[in-house]
């Protein structure tokens, strides 16, 4: 079974994870974040290569990876302010460049990118993992900043309308938070076709050669991301 680092709060979408072979490692409950990303993974870990980097109060994320064998960098500092202070890890990997909002990462992330030549490229947005979901080398926002940021480094995107994404006590959630790519696969945390923009959502991740699984048949949900380990 494929180990996954993910919120606990939708319990179909679990349920179906389960089913289509991932073992669940959930998230943990930060009180010091806004109720509705309290438990969200991408506030709490980010994978760069074969490194987890984990907020130094989730014991529990912590030990279960130290005892899978992974290698795990707990964080400098700790989650104590609203934003801009809470996205210390909220950072988008791809192509061997990090794109986050520079001033509020995290220095254990700045040191092993500095370390590993890894170019930091500041975005406005602070919540740049969760605003963008990555199809392999390629991804997909409806953060107009963040696509051209992107896009400038001659990464292939797709633009799209906000909206249509629950995420209880705010307006809508992120399309990075509600899917994740494994394998061949694209998993959405809902039903991808309720989606506004399905039609090029789809077009986008079939021309990468990938399919489509919907885990539940309710409206796309933002869990705050999904880290497979």
């Amino acid at each position: 079974m494929n180990r996954i680092i993910v919120s606990d709060e939708n319990k179909k979408v679990i349920d179906t994870l389960r089913k289509e072979g991932f073992k669940p490692i959930f998230s943990e409950e930060i009180k010091n974040l806004l109720p509705f990303e309290r438990k969200h993974a991408d506030m709490q870990c980010l994978k760069i290569r074969d490194a987890f980097f984990v907020l130094k109060s989730c014991k529990t994320i912590i030990n279960k990876l130290i005892s899978l064998g992974k290698n795990v960098i707990t964080t400098d500092s700790d989650i104590i302010g609203k934003y801009p202070e809470n996205v210390l890890l909220n950072a988008v990997y791809l192509k061997d460049k990090l794109y986050c909002k520079e001033s509020s990462l995290d220095t254990t992330v700045k040191k092993y990118c500095k370390y590993n030549g890894i170019e930091i490229v500041n975005v406005n947005q602070g919540y740049a993992k969760c605003s963008t979901a990555l199809i392999d080398d390629s991804f997909i926002t409806s953060d107009r900043g963040i696509f051209n940021k992107i896009s400038e480094n001659g990464v292939e995107g797709l633009l799209i309308e906000s909206g249509d994404i629950a995420l209880p006590g705010t307006n809508y959630g992120f399309i990075g938070g509600c899917c994740f790519g494994y394998n061949d696969t694209v998993y959405f945390s809902g039903d991808i076709t309720k989606h506004k923009d399905y039609k090029k959502i789809s077009d986008f991740i079939t021309k990468h050669n990938k399919k489509i699984v919907n885990l539940s048949d309710e409206k796309l949900y933002d869990v705050g991301g999904f880290i497979v380990v």
